[in-house]
């Protein structure tokens, strides 16, 4: 089984030039004008770029501990403010922001819209100048999360992070089995982490665990989304670069390190592993 290391520090991996960030802007078909941000990394070819939905109650700028280790390896972002958060908040000219009650606001605003949303702004992404469409990612956390799993079949990503996916309840009654068939028609390699305290996550995890190409860790405690940055962080971005970088071009690894990596810097599971035996190439 091979062992995914973060072979090199991040700091070695810093690029010469600053990221360069766009502002972005789209229609979604029910008219909420959403916004957010595309950065890229500076490079001589294009770069793959990773689509990121926020937790609720949260914004774009949720992602930066992430967004950074990400761009230090060459990978770009679109972070967005999803529907009815942060500057996403007008549907046809008319303020319509999100309020502490979270089934109020899935209604009020359309949670099971995003799935769209998402699907709309990876069309966007794949016209955009140095960005490489046959190497997108997706990650989202809670609601998010959800989000983008749901969304695999339309944005067709290489690979998926999904944090806590939670909100079941606002996306109708057959939700979780919606969830199992994006995954299975959307081919993607995931990897999804949820605690077991988390309710709604946990059992959400529990529920694709088994498909394949997924990997699922359900740990202690009741950590919810972006709290798994404090201790994981690298980890994500170590899974990313697997997916976006090296699995794509066909590069070799670096060889492992004699001392073991600390386990929060290790993706070990049998199904991802399997599924880079099925990958590798015959």
């Amino acid at each position: 089984m091979r062992t995914l290391r973060l072979m090199v520090p991040l700091a070695s991996l810093a690029l010469a030039a600053a990221p360069a960030a766009t502002d972005m802007a789209l229609t979604s078909v029910d008219g909420f004008a959403l916004k957010g941000t595309l950065t890229l990394p500076s490079a001589k070819g294009k770069v793959p770029v990773v689509i990121l939905a926020h937790q609720f109650g949260s914004d774009r700028t949720g992602w930066a501990p992430l967004a950074e280790r990400l761009a230090a390896r060459g990978i770009g972002t679109l972070a967005l403010d999803l529907r009815g958060h942060g500057a996403s908040t007008l549907k046809d000219g008319t303020e319509t922001r999100i309020t502490g009650d979270f089934m109020a606001s899935a209604k009020a605003v359309g949670f099971d819209k995003i799935p769209a949303d998402l699907a709309q702004a990876a069309a966007w992404l794949r016209k955009q100048p140095g960005v490489d469409g046959r190497r997108i990612g997706l990650a989202g956390s809670s609601v998010g999360a959800f989000s983008v799993l749901l969304a695999a079949p339309e944005v067709k990503p290489v690979a998926i992070l999904s944090l806590s996916p939670a909100g079941t309840s606002a996306f109708g009654a057959d939700a979780r089995e919606r969830l199992k068939g994006a995954l299975l028609r959307g081919r993607a390699s995931a990897l999804v982490l949820a605690s077991e305290g988390d309710k709604d996550a946990a059992e959400n995890a529990q529920a694709v665990k088994d498909l394949p190409g997924v990997a699922v860790t359900v740990k202690e405690g009741s950590e919810h989304g972006f709290a798994y940055f404090k201790e994981r962080a690298d980890l994500m971005a170590v899974f990313f670069g697997e997916y976006l970088t090296y699995h794509h071009t066909g590069k070799a690894y670096a060889a492992a390190p004699a001392k073991p990596a600390a386990p929060g810097n290790v993706i070990n599971d049998a199904t991802m592993a399997e599924q880079k035996k099925a990958d590798a190439p015959k």
